[in-house]
């Protein structure tokens, strides 16, 4: 019974993760980008204490991108490869690093 209470604590966890990453889309075009940059780095900090690695190293990623280039025409792209990684349910440190590539596929097709 303590494995299905840890999975459904797991499930709203990644739900809440969820509503934030759809909640900086919607404010997006608003957004400052030290806000931006907090939001991210809130989300990334949640998934490592909650070891969803997939999110945590996505998140990792999106913000180094924000540090190395600021806000431009990849942020959706970059909120759409976190979301899928909030709903990989595979909590492995290659799953993380095949999302985060994935940005720069999506971004050269």
């Amino acid at each position: 019974m303590g494995v299905q209470h840890g999975d459904d604590v797991v499930r709203l966890v990644r739900a809440g993760l969820c509503d934030q990453i759809d909640r900086i889309a919607a404010e997006l075009p608003h957004m400052t980008l030290p806000r931006l940059c907090n939001s991210v780095d809130e989300i990334r900090r949640t998934a490592g204490a909650w070891r969803l690695r997939p999110v945590e190293q996505v998140a990792q990623a999106f913000g180094s991108a924000l540090a190395t280039h600021g806000r431009g025409a990849t942020m959706l792209s970059w909120l759409e490869t976190l979301r899928e990684a909030a709903d990989c349910p595979t909590p492995d440190v290659s799953s993380g690093e095949t999302l985060a590539a994935s940005v720069g596929v999506r971004l050269t097709h």
